[in-house]
């Protein structure tokens, strides 16, 4: 059965979102693929939350690039990216997850992320509801028998 984690990214502070996002897909994720060889997941999705493009003025919040927000308050807004992962199997996660640790080249992955995330709480997800216009909720075990085209 397939595995989903997820990752809430945070830019390090010193850097603009466009500079964040362009080491994560330019330098990051090539390492990642690269290290990870045959763990990679069978999915790497990353969301990324629309900040303000250019520097806000300090004195009305405490965020230079405050996220682009429909309801609630800016400031509780911390993440800028947030990254799915998806597994075969509890194995291939735990292979995954594993691999940053590992001596030689695969243990520069886990410092490399230090270049552009503050952090990156990473958190399994085990279940899933899904509702549309036209359905019920349904529990996302349902999906897995559902054929992507």
């Amino acid at each position: 059965m397939a595995i989903k984690v997820l990752m809430l990214i945070y830019r390090k502070p010193d850097l603009t979102p466009a500079e964040f996002r362009k080491h994560y897909e330019d330098v990051h994720m090539p390492l990642t693929k690269k290290v990870a060889g045959d763990t990679f997941p069978l999915s790497h999705t990353r969301r990324y939350i629309p900040r303000a493009t250019t520097p806000q003025d300090l004195s009305a919040t405490t965020e230079k690039y405050p996220p682009v927000v429909l309801g609630g308050n800016p400031a509780d807004v911390g993440v800028d990216c947030v990254t799915e992962l998806v597994f075969r199997d509890k194995k291939h996660m735990q292979l995954y997850f594993e691999m940053p640790h590992s001596p030689g080249a695969a243990a520069k992955l886990e410092e490399e992320a230090d270049n552009f995330a503050a952090k990156y709480p990473t958190v399994l997800i085990e279940d899933c509801a899904e509702t549309t216009p036209d359905r019920k909720p349904r529990s996302n075990f349902w999906n897995l028998f559902r054929w992507r085209r």
